[in-house]
């Protein structure tokens, strides 16, 4: 494949950066979580044009279709929503985001980030590049790149999608503050780890997550309320491990919190036991 500018990649970068604040948490640097989710937030306005290019991005990277002429469909479609982008805007917007990662973070420190399916990133971003104009393919390539996409989009299920771990910004902006907001940064060990697996997008490590903290809620009830006297507790012991057991094991925003809480929970009651 040409050799193409990785810092200018939009899917590559944003990947980089979801990933680097997953470590951070994990590694309970907050300081470095909080660089890099100011670098999100404001580079990933959703106002931006380099907005509107990550979701078109994240769209192509994203899709799985059953046959090659709904692949070739969205291949038209996807050239023709980017010939609406205005490039020099979005060449303006890299330029500033990566001033930024090199001020806060330190060029290192991010684009060392290895990730996977990274022939994806850059057939994709080669060709968002060539439709609107600023790409530096030979015909030939351009037809050689499609077909690459044209593959990708018709993938075997068993293949992993990158995109996968390559959320809405948006959204990942809001998942990092209604948790910090939640619990003032004193996120315990079992939290971190679901924090951590639902910045990944990965829905496997989400959900062995929650399970791992559902068990671990069951457990510590049971140990609480095998030495627990109170008549009022004791009374409620049947509703809460119901409350408990019911929890489904998904990778759901809202089963996602429901097993920070109960992490909380499970926390509170080791603290009872020391």
């Amino acid at each position: 494949m040409a050799k193409h500018n990785k810092k200018r990649n939009v899917g590559l970068i944003h990947e980089q950066l979801v990933r680097k604040i997953s470590e951070s948490v994990v590694g309970k640097d907050q300081e470095s979580a909080d660089k890099i989710f100011k670098i999100i937030e404001s580079n990933f306005d959703k106002r931006s044009e380099l907005y509107k290019e990550f979701r078109l991005f994240n769209s192509l990277v994203h899709s799985r279709v059953e046959s090659k002429d709904i692949a070739k469909k969205i291949i038209s479609e996807s050239k023709s929503a980017s010939k609406k982008h205005d490039a020099n805007k979005i060449d303006k917007e890299k330029s500033r985001l990566i001033k930024d990662i090199n001020h806060n973070l330190g060029e290192k420190n991010l684009y060392s980030t290895r990730v996977e399916s990274y022939k994806v990133f850059s057939t994709v971003q080669a060709l968002l590049n060539e439709w609107r104009g600023h790409g530096n393919l030979y015909p030939e390539e351009i037809v050689k790149y499609e077909t690459l996409l044209e593959n990708w989009l018709t993938r075997d299920k068993k293949k992993d999608s990158p995109s996968e771990k390559t959320g809405d910004p948006l959204v990942l902006k809001m998942m990092i503050k209604k948790f910090n907001n939640k619990y003032e940064g004193n996120l315990n060990e079992m939290q971190r780890s679901l924090i951590s697996a639902s910045l990944s997008q990965d829905t496997n490590k989400v959900t062995d997550q929650v399970k791992a903290i559902k068990e671990a809620g069951l457990k510590k009830l049971d140990e609480f309320y095998s030495k627990c006297t109170n008549k009022f507790l004791l009374e409620k012991k049947d509703d809460i491990f119901g409350r408990i057991s019911k929890l489904e094991v998904s990778s759901s925003d809202k089963i996602v919190e429901k097993a920070m809480s109960l992490a909380n929970l499970v926390e509170e009651l080791e603290c009872e036991d020391e």
